[in-house]
């Protein structure tokens, strides 16, 4: 450096003297990110939430308490692997990116950096600081979506998360995933099949709720879209449940919660969580209740996707298939087309289960002689034959492809006969599925009705409330009450601008129906009740929203054993009809999915994977070390 940039570089140290001194004072009430980096964090965790709150998956916070989880399927569907997790071994995909450089003096580069380094500090870049929003530093943005940045914290939360939800289900045998093994070591395939380990899976993952959520929350938020009462309320209760569950434990709020969520997961980002969960329920229920397809727009879009509005009916029998070698395989292949040979019909498959299952029927007989003493071998032995029996009957619907496309075709194909034998080998499960096409498909008719409903419940005080039956004795005066009040919230309605969404609001903020809002434990919003099929509900709600008459926007108020529901009218139509408007707004959902802008900052996310698997392989280490000393006393 000549002598002019030495004294620049001095001026400018100089300036940023006292910032430096006060950036590198410990702020008072503060915990040190020391103490932070030492904490240990938890891999098996039993503990539960004492209230109800919903979560990104029917269940706000799922997999984590080990309660059942219903995967959730269309993030996954609407977005494309990131090539870093793909393995291939083709040379020729390897491409070189070349960005054009930009030339910047070193001595100007060098003194830049300097001066940053010494304000902040390497720490500043390098750890991160546990915070949600504009206070996150460099180290602490796992990843943007359309400009929001998502934090170490929340990345954590998510992902351990979707780790506990396909634990679970491998543990009950519907994942090929060995929980006590390292998942960067282990591999599966993706929804376009392509082979990557568990670990970028789960990652996958991840992002892809990650940007889900974001994307409709970003709508939310441009929508002018706020939090309801009930919504506020919940995400409190949540953050005060942590604060008892913490407080008994005897540690402060944020380590309960990163010891159970993952590293830097505080009270900020559940409750930053939580509120985006609501507002992206909130967004999607506001363009249900606006953007109705017409009848027009309904039958465009069946004329492209007929065969999912049908389903078939159809007998089968299973096997296993075995493909530890070739000669393995073989012998599969010969079982199968043995059975083949002996189905003609579905009497001819029932004649056969004793064979192809009686090594679960002995297990099935030997667990119940188990359970009940007073039964024999027979007797047990015979019943579970009989299960067998009478379970080789499935049905499947357009848009399901247990069997892949090949066989699905054919199954729909009403050019293809009864009467037609094909097998389907699922070498992942190790089973092979020998299926008769019985029936021609057909189109599902069945009549449903969509309707939004206010429930307003009589007030009863605990003493009229039978502590046998659970029923409650209601009194003229509570019924009358009740009806009153419902009167006054349908005037409320017809007195502004009647619309659906309108009706919407308002059961968010009076319907005591938790089931069809966002106070319960699903996404439903506004009271809504889509697709019902008769005898679902009471019979008076159900002869009001069948009624021939009804038209689109009628309103009224029926009277049935839970209280008086303020109705609104949307349809009556077939089953498949029902389906379709479905299926016509959640391809808007994926088109909004499909559409965020993400970037991953890999440097922070392989961090946290690595701290995570650490972490287990420890866990693991030290439960077989447990296993081994208890074994050996």
């Amino acid at each position: 450096m000549d002598e002019k940039e030495n004294k620049l570089n001095e001026e400018l140290a100089a300036e940023n003297k006292n910032e430096t001194a006060e950036a590198q004072q410990p702020q008072e009430n503060e915990t040190s990110l020391e103490e932070k980096d030492g904490v240990k964090y938890e891999t098996n965790d039993n503990w539960k939430f004492d209230a109800e709150a919903p979560t990104l998956n029917n269940d706000m916070f799922e997999g984590i308490d080990e309660s059942a989880y219903d995967i959730q399927k269309n993030s996954a569907q609407n977005n494309k692997v990131p090539e870093k997790y793909v393995y291939s071994n083709d040379s020729d995909n390897i491409v070189i990116k070349r960005e054009p450089l930009t030339f910047i003096p070193l001595a100007v580069f060098v003194a830049v950096v300097i001066i940053v380094l010494s304000v902040l500090g390497v720490r500043y870049y390098t750890v991160p600081n546990g915070k949600e929003g504009n206070l996150m530093n460099p180290a602490s943005v796992a990843a943007v979506v359309d400009g929001n940045k998502v934090s170490l914290g929340m990345y954590n939360l998510y992902f351990s998360s979707v780790v506990s939800q396909y634990e679970q289900y491998a543990n009950y045998g519907y994942y090929d995933l060995d929980t006590t093994e390292d998942y960067s070591k282990q591999y599966t395939t993706d929804e376009d099949g392509n082979k990557i380990t568990w670990l970028d899976y789960f990652e996958q993952e991840t992002m892809n709720q990650i940007k889900l959520y974001n994307a409709f929350y970003n709508k939310a938020v441009d929508s002018g879209i706020t939090l309801t009462e009930a919504q506020q309320q919940s995400i409190n209760e949540q953050i005060d449940s942590f604060k008892t569950t913490a407080s008994d434990e005897g540690v402060s709020l944020d380590d309960y919660i990163s010891d159970v969520f993952g590293d830097y997961c505080t009270e900020e980002t559940v409750e930053l969580y939580m509120e985006q969960f609501y507002m992206s329920v909130n967004y999607k229920g506001k363009y249900a209740a606006e953007n109705r397809p017409d009848d027009k727009e309904i039958d465009a879009y069946y004329e492209e996707h007929q065969n999912d509005y049908y389903q078939i009916n159809f007998s089968y029998l299973a096997t296993t298939y075995d493909t530890t070698s070739e000669e393995t395989k073989a012998e599969s292949e010969k079982l199968i087309q043995n059975y083949m040979s002996k189905i003609t019909d579905r009497q001819s498959i029932i004649d056969l289960v004793p064979t192809a299952y009686a090594d679960y029927i002995e297990q099935d007989a030997q667990s119940y002689m188990e359970s009940d003493s007073s039964i024999t071998e027979e007797e047990a032995k015979e019943q579970a034959l009989a299960t067998y029996e009478a379970n080789v009957d499935g049905t499947i619907y357009g848009t399901d492809k247990p069997f892949g496309d090949d066989i699905n075709d054919w199954l729909f194909d009403e050019n293809e006969p009864t009467g037609q034998v094909k097998y389907y080998i699922n070498e992942e499960t190790g089973y092979a599925y020998i299926i008769l096409k019985t029936e021609q498909p057909t189109r599902i008719e069945d009549e449903t009705y969509s309707v939004r409903h206010i429930l307003i419940m009589p007030e009863a005080d605990e003493s009229q409330t039978d502590s046998t039956t659970g029923e409650t004795e209601y009194t003229d005066e509570q019924w009358a009450a009740a009806e009153e009040k419902a009167q006054s919230i349908l005037d409320e309605f017809n007195s502004g601008d009647k619309t659906e969404y309108s009706f919407a609001l308002l059961a968010e903020a009076n319907s005591e129906d938790t089931a069809s809002t966002t106070a319960g434990s699903s996404d439903a919003f506004g009271g809504l009740y889509e697709g019902v099929g008769l005898g679902e509900m009471v019979t008076e709600f159900e002869e009001w929203a069948t009624d021939d008459s009804r038209k689109y926007g009628d309103t009224g108020i029926v009277k049935s054993d839970y209280g008086y529901h303020i109705m609104f009218f949307i349809d009556d139509c077939p089953s498949y009809e029902s389906q379709i408007i479905t299926d016509i707004r959640n391809a808007k959902f994926d088109e909004i999915a499909e559409n965020a802008d993400i970037e991953i900052h890999d440097s922070v996310v392989d961090k946290a994977n690595e701290k995570f698997l650490n972490e287990k392989r420890a866990g693991n280490s030290s439960d077989t070390s447990s296993s081994d000393t208890a074994s050996a006393n």
